[in-house]
């Protein structure tokens, strides 16, 4: 795990929404958790996030 992706991580777990949805995805899909993580670590301003379906990756 990157240092980016740590800080993203901690981002995550500090935020109870975000912690809710990474937990989530975690159990149902860990491959979107990934994705979850990466995005979160890149974009880490981003309030309303949502799945592009189409593309395969979220978007703010």
């Amino acid at each position: 795990m990157t240092k980016k992706e740590k800080v993203g991580l901690d981002l995550i777990y500090s935020h109870a929404g975000k912690r809710r949805v990474y937990e989530t995805y975690l159990k149902t899909n860990p491959e979107m958790a990934q994705k979850y993580l990466e995005f979160i670590s890149t974009h880490q301003a981003a309030i309303y996030i949502k799945w592009d379906g189409v593309k395969q990756k979220f978007k703010a």
